[in-house]
């Protein structure tokens, strides 16, 4: 079943929850796998200076380092301070291949910053800094964004929001979903 490396920790049963769940092939799995396994010099485990580097190399652009903290948190589902192999493929995949809403999802988290299952309007402002400056908008456009945001996706008036504010906020509202969502840069 491919590298022997990789199937010492790569189980079968592993193999296939993850075809399951990520609707890749073996033979896809298998590869991501590799990559990932060399790029956490054999750990199975990045630290998010091991993810910063491979996330860039996976999306091609490296402009995202600022980014790729918030991102590294939000796909540490354990909140171990590292991401195995099956975080990473399941947050990966539901980032760039999933649907609208496990996308804003996962972008409820990068913007979550102190993990309290609330955002408030200062952590809107530093991850849409963040992503105005990566896609060219003025400070100033990127404040308006954000005041904008928190007035139209906290429905019950109480300036933060919730994850289901932010997702139904998103899919309702097409344009502050795409300039809100740090996966689709």
């Amino acid at each position: 079943m491919g590298n022997q490396q990789a199937s010492r920790s790569l189980t079968n049963k592993d193999i296939q929850i993850l075809i399951e769940t990520s609707g890749k092939s073996e033979k896809e799995i298998q590869q991501w796998y590799e990559d990932f396994h060399e790029d956490s010099q054999g750990t199975d485990r990045m630290n998010k200076r091991q993810f910063q580097t491979f996330y860039l190399k996976l999306r091609k652009r490296s402009n995202l380092q600022q980014l790729t903290d918030h991102i590294f948190r939000a796909f540490d589902i354990d909140q171990s301070g590292t991401i195995d192999f099956n975080e990473f493929l399941l947050a990966y995949i539901a980032t760039s291949e999933g649907t609208k809403r496990q996308k804003f999802g996962y972008a409820f988290e990068v913007y979550d910053i102190n993990d309290d299952q609330v955002i408030e309007k200062k952590e809107v402002r530093k991850i849409l800094n963040i992503i105005g400056r990566l896609v060219g908008l003025s400070e100033s456009e990127a404040e308006s964004y954000s005041r904008t945001l928190m007035l139209s996706f906290d429905t019950n008036r109480d300036k933060v929001l919730t994850k289901n504010e932010f997702i139904e906020g998103c899919l309702h509202d097409s344009t502050l979903g795409k300039v809100s969502n740090p996966f689709d840069i």
